[in-house]
């Protein structure tokens, strides 16, 4: 009676939208440098130079000549980020268990993480139920010594 149900089922969807997710997460996990004031104490007349991301850049000519793109795939990126997900046999057999289909491409997921989220929503509406039960059939266990469905068995023959 002390063991939850659905502990399996429940973190298997939770291990699936944590998958689902890694696709979809943007990657700005880069730090934020702190830029910090630097104190020169240098002798007078002496100069400091600024770094060379921070300089101007001074041309002596105008560049005239365009850059060349080396990429042939234009057309993809203006598309947007659709990317393939590559599945391998665990993952597809994951997906079934949840009775999902698997995603193909990163569209897919928006979608099927809501599927999961109902999914999760669902089982945690059973849980509750459990524990409501739960109490009551413990009390029952303690008053009487016998378990309601062993009551009901007894009761048929």
């Amino acid at each position: 009676l002390d063991e939850q149900p659905f502990v399996c089922e429940m973190t298997l969807i939770e291990q699936t939208m944590a998958f689902c997710k890694t696709f979809t997460a943007t990657k700005q996990t880069k730090a934020t440098e702190e830029k910090k004031e630097t104190e020169h104490t240098n002798p007078e007349g002496s100069e400091v130079l600024i770094r060379k991301e921070d300089r101007e850049e001074e041309f002596f000519f105008v560049p005239t000549a365009k850059k060349k793109n080396k990429s042939k795939n234009t057309g993809a990126k203006a598309e947007g980020s659709t990317k393939p997900i590559k599945h391998n046999a665990v993952t597809f057999k994951l997906f079934d268990d949840l009775k999902l289909d698997a995603p193909i491409t990163t569209d897919d997921i928006p979608g099927l993480l809501e599927k999961l989220e109902e999914q999760l929503e669902s089982y945690k509406v059973k849980v509750q139920k459990w524990a409501e039960k739960r109490e009551e059939m413990k009390r029952k266990i303690l008053e009487d010594g016998i378990l309601p469905d062993e009551e009901e068995k007894e009761v048929e023959e």
